[in-house]
């Protein structure tokens, strides 16, 4: 049995699923989105490749850098899986708009397909008799290849896995079969409206910048996109400066670390060391409405929000919580005006976003009724206990997400990668738990405004003065 993809479980708690589109916006005549305004803070490429690094174990954790790959062993006695997850930095750097989806093509072909020494079918009845899944996620920032095991499996999860990224087989027929799923997911865009809006959301928000470049890629980017140019894509991203090792289970971290210098030490180490994805910042609201025939109107807001890093990280976690709930209970419950308020963060990359989402056949009523929540947020204090019971929500649903081994593999290295330390998954309970009053409200006046609107239905329906009022 095999697994497409073994989901990561992260931070991003709250947020909605927008899935990833294509294809040009019937637009009505107004001012276009404003164009974001890069802010690079990146130095200037190393000439090499960071040194090893000895293990260092702080409580159950131990980091390393063996033979320039960074491995992170969060060890669990008496587990009885492991998670195994090989990540691939680079992300958006390492296509551009001709060849946009390959690195997403390459590695769904190449842990699909099997490797040089099992073809398909054998790949695919080892990891049925080990009990063992292998998938494939590429993103924005990185890609990754994801494996789970039993714990007694660890080793040979692990060698299929190496073997998927260092020899995968890659036949012709596998390629293809990929390509028609990608090519089938681009179609499925244009007919689900939430999808069609996510890409709307995209394409204003992200003109100009990196991410414009979807790891889905586009029709035309996909069909051209043939076997030889994914064999010297992933003969590109093969050098161990790029690579994090994450692995959680019952696993003895010296062993790890012998398996990986085993696997990748023959690789060349490269000189990798990304430099920040540009920021980016509006200097005013915008509107753009996509026309479509349909039964509601489909609408988000969508605005810059702080880093994993950041210092106002957790308020914005606690922010955005605390306002999804308002706006169920005052769109919803109270007014009756949608089934589908909400309010988030998507910070699984290092250009993070916060959004006002609804779907409704009264747009002007509903959203003027999420906006005042808006400003309530901006201009009066939360009280105490609305505090602690939005604390306790967020950190439930957190941790829920760490009780499998999956998940914290997961929570260490997106900590690592989109906030460069994996401690930020560790204390961010302690970090949500120090958030004040000021602090929530200090954050609702610094990221909460100059929103990004677009709209999918009936432009005639649109005020354009209040969407474009925060």
């Amino acid at each position: 049995m095999r697994a497409r993809r073994i989901a990561t479980l992260a931070t991003c708690l709250f947020a909605l699923t927008a899935c990833e589109t294509m294809g040009p916006p019937l637009t009505p005549p107004a001012p276009p989105p404003v164009a974001p305004v890069p802010v690079v803070t990146a130095a200037p490429p190393p000439v090499s490749a960071p040194a090893d690094l000895a293990p260092v174990t702080e409580g159950d954790v131990t980091v390393a850098r063996v033979s320039g790959v960074d491995v992170l062993v969060k060890r669990i006695p008496g587990a009885d899986f492991a998670s195994l997850q090989l990540y691939i930095r680079g992300g958006a750097r390492d296509w551009s708009a001709a060849d946009a989806g390959i690195e997403r093509l390459a590695l769904a072909t190449a842990t699909s397909g099997g490797t040089e020494a099992l073809d398909k079918d054998a790949f695919a009845r080892r990891l049925a008799a080990l009990g063992s899944e292998i998938g494939s996620e590429s993103r924005p920032d990185f890609s990754a290849i994801r494996a789970k095991s039993l714990a007694s499996k660890w080793d040979e999860t692990f060698g299929l896995l190496a073997d998927t990224f260092l020899h995968p087989a890659l036949p012709a027929a596998e390629l293809e079969l990929e390509r028609q799923r990608q090519l089938s997911s681009l179609r499925h865009e244009q007919d689900n409206p939430d999808a069609l809006l996510g890409l709307r959301v995209q394409e204003a928000f992200y003109r100009g910048h990196p991410f414009a470049n979807r790891t889905i890629g586009t029709a035309e980017s996909v069909q051209k996109i043939d076997l030889d140019a994914i064999k010297a894509h992933l003969a590109r991203i093969r050098e161990t400066s790029r690579l994090l090792f994450v692995t959680a289970g019952d696993v003895d971290p010296a062993h790890v670390l012998e398996q990986v210098r085993a696997s990748f030490g023959t690789l060349p180490r490269g000189a990798y060391q990304g430099a920040p994805f540009p920021a980016v910042a509006f200097d005013r609201p915008s509107l753009t409405v996509s026309e479509k025939k349909l039964a509601t109107n489909y609408i988000q807001g969508t605005f810059p929000a702080p880093r994993w890093s950041d210092a106002d990280s957790p308020a914005a976690m606690v922010a955005m919580s605390l306002l999804r709930f308002r706006l169920f209970e005052e769109v919803r419950t109270k007014r009756n005006l949608s089934y589908a308020p909400g309010a988030g963060l998507r910070n699984g990359s290092t250009v993070p976003t916060g959004y006002l989402y609804v779907t409704a056949v009264d747009p002007n009523t509903t959203f003027k009724v999420m906006l005042d929540e808006a400003r309530r947020l901006q201009n009066e204090p939360i009280s105490a206990k609305d505090l602690a019971g939005t604390k306790a929500t967020f950190l439930t649903s957190y941790l829920m997400g760490s009780e499998s081994t999956d998940g914290q593999a997961g929570m260490l290295a997106e900590a690592a990668l989109l906030g460069g330390d994996w401690k930020l998954a560790r204390t961010l309970p302690e970090r949500i738990r120090a958030v004040t009053p000021a602090d929530v409200q200090a954050y609702a006046k610094k990221y909460l405004g100059r929103l990004q609107m677009v709209v999918i239905g009936d432009p005639s329906k649109i005020d354009r003065g209040l969407f474009e009022s925060l």
